[in-house]
C-alpha cells in the first residue's frame, strides 16, 4: 500500500495505490526525482521527525474511497492495523506511523 504524494499542482494531492497490498505501508512521491518531506505532509498527518508521518487509520480509509466500503478490505485492513500496533508502530491517539520511501 503506498501514499502517493503529487505535488505538481503546487500544492500536496494524496492517492492511495495498490490498496490491496497490507504487507506495507509507505508514503512515495509522484515524481520519483522530487523528495517529499514530512513537515509538508501536515494535510496527511502529524509529521514525526524528517522521514515519518504519523496518519489517521479514517484518512487511509477515505483514500480507499469505495474499496473501504468492502467488509473483506475492511478486515485486512483492521488486521493491518493490529500487526502495526504489535509492532509499536501506531500512536497512543492510533495514527501508524508511515515512513516516507526515499528514492533517487
Amino acid at each position: 500500500m503506498r501514499i502517493v504524494v503529487d505535488e505538481t499542482s503546487g500544492k500536496s494531492q494524496f492517492r492511495l495505490e495498490d490498496a490491496d497490498e497490507f504487507g506495507s505501508l509507505h508514503i512515495e512521491p509522484a515524481d520519483p526525482k522530487c523528495r517529499t518531506w514530512a513537515d509538508r505532509l501536515s494535510p496527511l498527518g502529524r509529521p514525526s521527525g524528517a522521514q515519518q508521518v504519523f496518519v489517521k487509520p479514517d484518512t487511509i480509509r477515505a483514500l480507499a474511497g469505495e474499496q473501504a466500503l468492502d467488509p473483506s478490505w475492511l478486515a485486512r485492513f483492521e488486521a493491518m492495523i493490529e500487526f502495526a500496533d504489535r509492532r509499536g508502530w501506531l500512536s497512543p491517539a492510533g495514527e501508524i506511523r508511515v515512513h516516507i520511501a526515499l528514492r533517487v
